[in-house]
C-alpha cells in the first residue's frame, strides 16, 4: 500500500519538476509549484470506480467552480477541460489499452501547458515560437521535444503501478472528494502563510489565462529605487526617434542587460560616458527575447504591422534601409519576412561570408561583431543617407565557449567570476567599437539597446538572477532629434 501512495504522490512531483527547475534557472518572474495539481487530480479520478454515477455529480460541480469563480472566458475553458478530463478518466474501461493512452495524451497536454506558461512568462514566447528556438542549436530538439516526452514516460512508468493490474489502486468517490478538497484547501492555506514558494502548480489554469488575456504579463516591476536614482530611466511615453530624416544606425545588442549591481551596470555603460551621447541609461522592454525586441524596435509588436513601421518611415524620407545580422537568415525566418517591415536590403551570415568577413564561434558559427562594425563603417562612408538596423552576436550564450584573449579590467575591479567576466568583456568590446564608430560618423545618429538580459549559464545557474528582467541599457548618440 505504501508503494501505491508513493506513486500517487511522486507522479505529480515528476510532472512539475522540469518546469520548476527551468523557472529557478532562468529566474522566471512567475513562481512555479513543486507538485502538479492537474496530474494529481487526473490520477485521482482515474482511480475512481466506474459505478455509483450519482456520486460523480459532486466532481462535476467542482469542475464548474473555475467558471463560476472567475466569470471569464478562460475560466469557462478551464471548467470545460476539467469536465472533459473527469468524463474521460471516470468512464473509460479500467484496462491497459484504454487507461495508459488516455493518461499519456492528457499528461502530454498538461506538460505542454506548463511549458507554454513558462516560456511566455519568462521570454514572452508562445509555443508556436519554440520550434524556431529548437533549431538554433543541435541540442534544441533534445531539449524541447525529447525532455517533455521523457517526463511523460516517467509519469507513465510510475502511474501504471497504481492504474493497472494487481497493484491497481482504487479509491471511493467520497475519499477522492475529500482528498481533492483538503489538498486545495491546504495549498491555499500554505500559500497564504508564505508567498515565496507555491506548493501545487495549476499549469493548465495559468496557460488558459495567458492565452485568453494577451499581454497580461506586463512590465517588470522590480527595478529597485537605488538604481533608478543612480542611472537615468528613459520615459516610455517619449519616442526614441522623432526625426526620420536623419541617417541612423540602430543596434540591438545581444543579451545586453541591466545588472542589479549599480557599479556593474555603470561599467557596462562606461564606453559611452565620454562620447557625444544625448542619453545613457535604462530602458524598459516589452519583449523578453531577441526577435520580440526587434519587432518592438520596428514598431511592429508581435510581428504585426498596424501602422507605418520605423524602417518604412525612414524609407519614405528617402533613406536606404538595411537589416544586418551575422547568423542565418532562416532562423526566425528573418530573410523571408523582414522585407515586409520596410528593409530594402537584408544581409546575413552567407552574405557576409561572401564579403570575406571574419566568423566567430558562439556554440554556433556566426559573423564577429568587430567585422560587422568595420562593414558598417565602410557602408556609411559614402554620401547616401541610410537607416541601418544591426542585431549583434558576440555576447550570445553560452559564455563557457567564449574565446577571449584579453579580459576587461573590470573583471578584477568588480571581482567577476569567469563566466561573468567573459560576458562583460564581450559586451565591453562591442560597446567600445560602437562608441568609436559613432565618434567617427557624427552625421549619423546611433541608437543602441539591449534585447534582453543574459539567458543563463550552465556552470553558474544564478548568473541570470543578477540581472533585472526586461530592463536593458539604452544609448542615444549624435542627436535625439
Amino acid at each position: 500500500m505504501s508503494n501505491k501512495i508513493f506513486s500517487l504522490i511522486f507522479v505529480p512531483i515528476i510532472a512539475a519538476l522540469v518546469p520548476y527547475l527551468a523557472c529557478q534557472f532562468f529566474d522566471s518572474p512567475l513562481l512555479h509549484g513543486i507538485f502538479s495539481a492537474d496530474i494529481f487530480f487526473l490520477l485521482i479520478v482515474m482511480l475512481l470506480p466506474r459505478e455509483n454515477y450519482l456520486w460523480k455529480l459532486p466532481f462535476v460541480i467542482l469542475a464548474f467552480l473555475p467558471a463560476l469563480y472567475c466569470d471569464s472566458f478562460d475560466g469557462f475553458i478551464l471548467s470545460g477541460f476539467y469536465l472533459l478530463m473527469f468524463g474521460v478518466a471516470a468512464f473509460v474501461p479500467r484496462k491497459k489499452k484504454f487507461l495508459l493512452p488516455i493518461f499519456a495524451v492528457l499528461s502530454s497536454f498538461i506538460i505542454v501547458a506548463d511549458c507554454g506558461i513558462f516560456f511566455y512568462s519568462t521570454f514572452v514566447l508562445y509555443i508556436s515560437d519554440i520550434w524556431g528556438l529548437a533549431k538554433f542549436y543541435w541540442w534544441g530538439p533534445l531539449l524541447f521535444i525529447a525532455i517533455p516526452l521523457l517526463v511523460v514516460f516517467c509519469e507513465l512508468f510510475y502511474a501504471r503501478k497504481i492504474l493497472l493490474g494487481t497493484e491497481r489502486l482504487e479509491i471511493s468517490h467520497l475519499v477522492a472528494l475529500i482528498i481533492i478538497v483538503l489538498s486545495v484547501a491546504l495549498n491555499f492555506g500554505i500559500n497564504k502563510l508564505q508567498n515565496r514558494q507555491p506548493i501545487m502548480e495549476f499549469a493548465v489554469q495559468k496557460w488558459f489565462w495567458q492565452l485568453c488575456t494577451p499581454g497580461i504579463i506586463g512590465q517588470n516591476p522590480y527595478l529597485q529605487e537605488d538604481i533608478k536614482e543612480a542611472i537615468p530611466i528613459w520615459r516610455k511615453e517619449n519616442d526614441v526617434i522623432s526625426d526620420f530624416t536623419k541617417p541612423t544606425i540602430m543596434v540591438l545588442v545581444e543579451s545586453y542587460g541591466v545588472n542589479k549591481s549599480i557599479d556593474y551596470t555603470k561599467a557596462l555603460l562606461a564606453p559611452f560616458q565620454n562620447s557625444n551621447a544625448d542619453f545613457v541609461g535604462l530602458y524598459s522592454r516589452n519583449a523578453a527575447h531577441t526577435q520580440g525586441a526587434e519587432w518592438e524596435d520596428f514598431g511592429a509588436l508581435g510581428g504585426s504591422i498596424y501602422n507605418q513601421t520605423v524602417p518604412q518611415r525612414f524609407k519614405v524620407q528617402g533613406l536606404q534601409t538595411w537589416y544586418l545580422h551575422g547568423y542565418s537568415g532562416n532562423f526566425y525566418e528573418r530573410e523571408q519576412n523582414y522585407g515586409k517591415f520596410g528593409f530594402d536590403t537584408l544581409l546575413f551570415k552567407k552574405d557576409f561570408e561572401k564579403r570575406a568577413l571574419v566568423s566567430c564561434y558562439y556554440g554556433f558559427k556566426g559573423i564577429c561583431d568587430s567585422s560587422v562594425v568595420s562593414f558598417i563603417d565602410s557602408l556609411i562612408s559614402d554620401s547616401i543617407p541610410k537607416f541601418i538596423y544591426w542585431t549583434t552576436l558576440d555576447a550570445h550564450p553560452p559564455y563557457e565557449l567564449a574565446n577571449i584573449s584579453e579580459k576587461s579590467n573590470f573583471c578584477q575591479t568588480l571581482s567577476l567570476s569567469d563566466i561573468d567576466c567573459s560576458y562583460f568583456t564581450l559586451q565591453e568590446n562591442t560597446m567600445k567599437k560602437l562608441a568609436s564608430l559613432a565618434a567617427k560618423h557624427p552625421n549619423y545618429r546611433f541608437i543602441i539597446r539591449g534585447d534582453h538580459r543574459p539567458m543563463g549559464s550552465v556552470k553558474e545557474s544564478k548568473f541570470v538572477q543578477t540581472f533585472y528582467f526586461r530592463w536593458v541599457p539604452l544609448i542615444v548618440i549624435n542627436g535625439l532629434k
